[in-house]
Order: C-alpha cells, then structure tokens, then sequence
C-alpha cells in the first residue's frame, strides 16, 4: 500500500489570460516536510488552496490521504490542518472558547482533554481565560497551531507561517513542524524565509513559470547557494 497522503495529478489553473500552474503533479508521503518556494506570484498560495479544498482547479486531480477532494471534499478536507500568517481566530472569543469552538466543528471526542493537552504542548496554559485580543503575535501563532491541530490531522498546510514572529516564537513553530513530521505528519508549508524552509523541511519544491521545476530532498540541496538564488540554482539544475 502506498504510503502518499497527498497526491496532484496534471493540476492546472489560470486567472483571466495568466496560467498561475500547468499540469503540476506530485506525490507527498507521510512524515515528510515539503518547502514550496518560488517568487512571488509563482502560484504557491494558490497551490495550497487547490489542496486545501479552497480553490477548485481547472484541470486536474487532487486526493489526500487516498479520498477525492472533488468526488468525496468531506472525507478529504477531514485530514487537514492549515496555519499561516494569519490566525483563522475569533478576537473575542478566549483562548479556550476558540479551540472548543473548533473542537466542535471536527467532532472532536473528550474535547476538555485535547485542549489542555495542546494547550501544555503550546506553553498557553496560563493564558487560557485570555481573549485572543490581547495575545502577542507569537502566542496568537501558537495558538492557531493548536486550533489546526484540535482534530489531529494527517496533513498540516503552512502558508508563510513564520510572518511576523521573533525569534523564539520561530523556534516553537520549527519543532512544533518537527514534532508533527516526526509523529507521521505530513507538512507543506511556504515561506519567503528560505533558510527556515529549509531548515524545517525535508524536500523542497520549486514553483517557475507555472510548473515544479526543482523537486529534491533538502539534504541535496546546497544550503548557501540555494538561499543566495534559488531560482538560478534550481535552472542549473534542471
């Protein structure tokens, strides 16, 4: 049995005269970390909203975790997770209130539990009664993390997650992506940061005129050159 949660087959998807991706296909197995990179507008954000059941593609197939997103989106979408720099939260709501909220939506069994579970994991434990208001931008982080983790997804979609934090608040979210990876978690994940995308994945991606044109583990990739030009590296490379 194949171990791939996330499956694209000749995804395909354009705005007005622009083709953003052409016939994109690719495979992710279970406990890897991909870095989608590319310049901007190169089609990222919108590959992971094709993924994430947000946009639907012109052509093409995605499946996750073997389920149809546009035969069966329920059972698919059942399996994600998604963060980025922006915290999907509801302001005046508390910290508690929101993942319970959430924790609704899934279904999530003995509920009281995971959150604090999370809660610890996320070192939010004594701002549990705080509305989201009032939260730092690397709690607010922390705590939409936990939010895309209530239900315990297999897949884990981070778009440019690391906007905005300081240093520690990085550190939190890269062993949090570590953690998820190491548990069987499958992370895509986007960042304009590329020695922390590279730093937390395990195989990069990378997105020019419309299609993947560099697909290796992050082991092969040379570090300093990458970070300097990607894209003359990745065309070096082709």
């Amino acid at each position: 049995m194949s171990d791939s949660v996330i499956e694209l087959k000749a995804v395909s998807k354009g705005f007005t005269v622009r083709r953003v991706l052409d016939k994109v296909s690719f495979t992710v197995e279970s406990g890897q970390t991909v870095f989608l990179c590319g310049v901007n507008g190169a089609g990222k954000t919108t590959l992971l909203k094709i993924i994430s059941g947000l946009l639907t593609p012109d052509a093409g197939t995605v499946k996750l975790c073997g389920a149809s997103l546009k035969h069966d989106p329920e059972k698919a979408k059942q399996h994600l997770g998604v963060i980025s720099h922006k915290s999907m939260l509801y302001p005046d709501l508390s910290v508690t209130e929101n993942l319970s909220f959430f924790a609704d939506l899934y279904g999530v069994p003995d509920s009281k539990s995971r959150i604090t579970e999370l809660l610890a994991e996320a070192k939010l434990a004594s701002y549990r009664h705080d509305k989201v208001t009032v939260l730092s931008r690397g709690l607010l982080q922390r705590l939409a993390i936990a939010r895309a983790l209530i239900h315990a997804p297999s897949i884990l979609l981070a778009d440019e997650p690391f906007t905005g934090l300081d240093t520690d608040s990085c550190l939190h979210l890269k062993d949090t992506l570590g953690r998820f990876a190491a548990a069987g978690g499958t992370v895509v994940m986007t960042t304009h940061e590329t020695h922390l995308g590279l730093l937390c994945s395990s195989r990069v991606l990378l997105l020019d005129g419309s299609q993947v044109t560099l697909d290796r583990q992050t082991a092969e990739i040379e570090t300093d050159r990458f970070v300097d030009d990607y894209l003359s590296y990745a065309r070096e490379k082709r």
